[in-house]
Formats: C-alpha cells, sequence, structure tokens
C-alpha cells in the first residue's frame, strides 16, 4: 500500500511542477505568439505575399537609414542567418535591396523599396484592427510598457548569456 501512495505523490509532484511550468511566463507568450501566427499567417500571405516574419522584418526596416543585417537581427530578436536568409528571399521579390556601407565596406546595409513600403501602407489597417480586437477589455498602455520593459529584459539577458565562456572539448 506505501508503494501505491508513494506513486501517487510523485505523479501529483509531476503534474503540479508540469502546471507551474505551464504558467510560466515563457511558455504562455509562446502560445500566444502561436496563435496569433495561426491567425494572421493565411490573412498576410493572401493579402500581401509574404510570411510573417518578412512582414515582420519589413516593419524593423521601416525607417529612413538603412540597417545592418547585424542590426536586423538584434531588433526581431532573430538568428542572423535566418535573417539573412530572409533578406535574400525578399531583395528577389524585390521588396528590399542591399548595397555596401560606404563607411566600411565589410557591412551590408539593407533598406526597403517602393513595394516594400506600400506593403506595409496596405498593411497598417488590419494591424490596428486586429490589434483593437486582440486588446479589447486591456490596458493598451501599461501593456506596451511592460512589453518594453520584457523586450529590454530579453536584450538583457541574451548579452549575458552571449557573454559566457564555451566550453571546449577537453584533449584526448
Amino acid at each position: 500500500m506505501a508503494n501505491n501512495s508513494s506513486k501517487k505523490s510523485k505523479s501529483k509532484s509531476r503534474a503540479s511542477h508540469a502546471k507551474m511550468l505551464h504558467e510560466h511566463i515563457v511558455p504562455r507568450i509562446l502560445r500566444l505568439a502561436d496563435a496569433l501566427l495561426r491567425m494572421s499567417s493565411r490573412h498576410i500571405k493572401e493579402l500581401w505575399g509574404v510570411r510573417n516574419t518578412d512582414l515582420r522584418l519589413l516593419n524593423i526596416l521601416d525607417g529612413d537609414e538603412p540597417l545592418s543585417v547585424n542590426e536586423i537581427s538584434r531588433r526581431a530578436l532573430l538568428d542572423q542567418a535566418w535573417v539573412s536568409r530572409s533578406l535574400r528571399t525578399l531583395e528577389a521579390g524585390k521588396l528590399v535591396e542591399r548595397r555596401s556601407d560606404p563607411k566600411d565596406s565589410r557591412l551590408t546595409l539593407v533598406t526597403l523599396t517602393k513595394r516594400a513600403r506600400e506593403i506595409l501602407d496596405e498593411a497598417r489597417p488590419y494591424g490596428v484592427w486586429s490589434e483593437q480586437v486582440l486588446l479589447n477589455g486591456v490596458d493598451e498602455k501599461r501593456l506596451k510598457a511592460l512589453f518594453d520593459q520584457l523586450e529590454a529584459n530579453a536584450q538583457g539577458l541574451i548579452s549575458t548569456l552571449e557573454s559566457f565562456p564555451r566550453e571546449t572539448p577537453k584533449e584526448k
């Protein structure tokens, strides 16, 4: 009998631990992000012929200054190699242009094309509408301030993790 109650106790403990992880902020944000991506992916692809992540990169580039791949990657919180591949696709679709940095020939700068700016102008009303629906009953100002802080903290965490020394294999 003691063995059976011990198994039940361990099972409850694991279930409780799993529930705690389920309620952690990162899994919750990921679930919300997944739901939003599923909802908008089809619409964005049908309406503007780009993927969600492409639209995200176009939004990052929507400024007056060209950006380096490294800066785009940092702002998007995405892997630099992945950003480079996506930018090649966007360049093939005539949505971005690349050119060498006049100050540093080792760097490539990326800018939006006229067509990309048109897509962003068309997409903005959809973004405003979907955000209004999503934020129904939510204090938008407070939520955005929390997101600003979370993004800053995430950048700090990334920098901290990248500064840790990497283990090298020991010689035999």
